[in-house]
């Protein structure tokens, strides 16, 4: 009898050890979003150097409500978080040449998508797709910068075979020029 005793008491113990914060991320993929008539993009992250709306005549189109929270079709990475600051230069909607440095160490101290049931969340693979994904945003005069995840959730039906997905769009920085 001591020894089931002795055996439920570290079942318990195990079961409320911390198993870490499964909302952390250490890895994201890198995606570019261009709007407002700009040009001459130039983005430098990680060694790596993205060049969009270079050719004569190619201007980023107009942001509209359905790009809220777009998440691009194409990203880069998987980059370790974070490996270094985002570099970017680029010609507003009346040609002036801008630039802009982020340090994502000190705009995001600690890389962890917000929701609040994190024990809803599947340990093993929480996020849909393998990491999230940074997006930076420039719209003429404004830089944006989102961190865009899909969460892989426990379903609020258990009959459910397949678990819910919560979508997380947060924004972390924002600067007008």
């Amino acid at each position: 009898m001591k020894s089931l005793f002795a055996g439920l008491l570290l079942l318990q113990g195990c079961a409320s050890m911390p198993r870490g914060d499964v909302l952390k991320y250490s890895t994201h993929e890198l995606g570019l979003l261009c709007y407002g008539g700009i040009s001459k993009v130039w983005v430098s992250y990680a060694g790596a150097g993205h060049k969009l709306f270079d050719d004569q005549g190619d201007v980023a189109r107009e942001k509209t409500p359905a790009d809220a929270q777009r998440v691009p079709g194409f990203t880069s990475g998987s980059y370790k978080t974070f490996a270094g600051p985002i570099e970017m230069t680029w010609r507003s909607r009346d040609g002036s040449g801008l630039s802009h440095s982020i340090d994502l160490n000190k705009e995001i101290p600690n890389p962890r998508i917000p929701y609040d049931h994190p024990e809803q969340v599947w340990r093993e693979n929480p996020f849909e797709g393998g990491e999230p994904t940074l997006i930076v945003e420039i719209n003429d005069l404004a830089v944006h910068v989102y961190v865009a995840a899909t969460l892989l959730v426990k379903p609020a039906d258990p009959a459910q075979k397949s678990f819910d997905r919560v979508k997380s769009y947060t924004l972390v920085h924002s600067r007008t020029l």
